[in-house]
């Protein structure tokens, strides 16, 4: 991961409908080693403190240092840590009662990807030309989705298709965590849901491929903002 600093780039923008970013992004090379640490945050969109909490999430990452033996657990205990944080500050103030975000993390050190994730942020994974998405969205849709109720074409249709059912502040939450290889010349994208709301798969998939990931994260945000800029937007691109 010698080349990692300069093969990642992180984009934000506020949209054309919102008043403020909730969205908050992390890019961090860890001391010592060859590791990066990368994150998106989406504060609850119209829920009090969307930024508070979701900057919140990125300022505990912003302390994690150098992997240990179990990177996964570590980055679950960060959300962990983040979401108690909210909960105390909400407990504080009763203006920030009931805020929240998502929070998809990425750690990829020594050939692997280790990740951590609550929300429906994403991470997705190109490899020659192939787009897989990494996480799985916490969701009521997605809920009816996994059990059969629905297809993905009426989830994406549903009026409650934004409605989570898990985020980083909730006190039952439990992310989801993994680990994958890392090839050369894979690309990585961290993205909110103000990007996959508004471009489909197949955009997004041929737009990770352009370039650098100067160019391919501006280009992300740049097509969401064309499609509409209904939501906040932010894009993370890593070029392995």
């Amino acid at each position: 991961m010698s080349n990692a600093l300069k093969n990642v780039w992180g984009t934000t923008h506020t949209g054309y409908q919102r008043s403020r970013n909730e969205d908050r992004y992390l890019i961090k090379p860890l001391q010592d080693s060859q590791a990066i640490l990368l994150g998106v945050a989406d504060g609850m969109g119209g829920e009090a403190g969307g930024d508070i909490s979701a900057q919140i999430v990125v300022d505990t990452l912003q302390k994690y240092q150098n992997p240990s033996g179990a990177i996964e657990q570590d980055l679950t205990d960060i959300l962990d840590r983040a979401g108690k944080e909210i909960r105390l500050r909400s407990e504080k103030d009763i203006k920030l009662y009931g805020m929240g975000t998502t929070a998809t993390v990425v750690l990829v050190s020594n050939g692997t990807a280790y990740w951590s994730h609550v929300g429906d942020s994403r991470l997705y994974l190109s490899r020659k030309g192939e787009l897989k998405q990494i996480t799985i969205d916490h969701t009521f849709v997605q809920d009816l989705i996994e059990d059969g109720t629905l297809s993905q074409y009426d989830a994406d249709r549903h009026p409650l298709r934004n409605m989570l059912d898990q985020c980083v502040g909730y006190i039952d939450m439990i992310p989801d965590s993994g680990r994958f290889p890392v090839h050369p010349g894979d690309r990585m994208l961290l993205c909110s849901d103000g990007l996959t709301r508004q471009i489909s798969g197949d955009k997004i998939k041929s737009t990770l491929e352009i370039g650098n990931a100067r160019e391919a994260s501006e280009k992300l945000a740049s097509l969401t903002l064309e499609a509409g800029g209904k939501d906040n937007v932010t894009a993370v691109v890593l070029i392995c």
